[in-house]
């Protein structure tokens, strides 16, 4: 029973392409806190869609409807749908401290 099957083996993984090379590489570059980064291709740079915008009779821009925020502008160009919200976020600074003495009472 401890014998493995002899159709079955372990298949060592592939040295990755030069694009998937090139990707890891770009999605280890530093990060700052804060900062938005996409995690299928690591581009930064973030995209608003805004659909039904018009010029009002007073020459001013009205925002339409706000259809997709926050997304890749690279991968929306190649076709790929991919939020750069992170699903834990990663805070700038640490919060200020609570006040700690109460107020004084008039």
């Amino acid at each position: 029973m401890a014998d493995k099957p002899k159709h079955l083996s372990l298949v060592p993984p592939t040295e990755p392409d030069a694009k998937t090379a090139l990707i890891e590489r770009v999605k280890a570059r530093y990060r700052p806190p804060g900062m938005l980064q996409c995690p299928k291709c690591g581009g930064r740079a973030v995209m608003t869609v805004v659909n039904g915008s018009w010029i009002d009779e007073k020459g001013r821009y009205q925002r339409g409807t706000m259809t997709h925020d926050r997304v890749c502008y690279t991968c929306d160009k190649q076709g790929i749908w991919s939020p750069m919200m992170p699903p834990e976020f990663k805070v700038a600074k640490e919060p200020k401290p609570r006040r700690t003495k109460p107020k004084p009472v008039k």
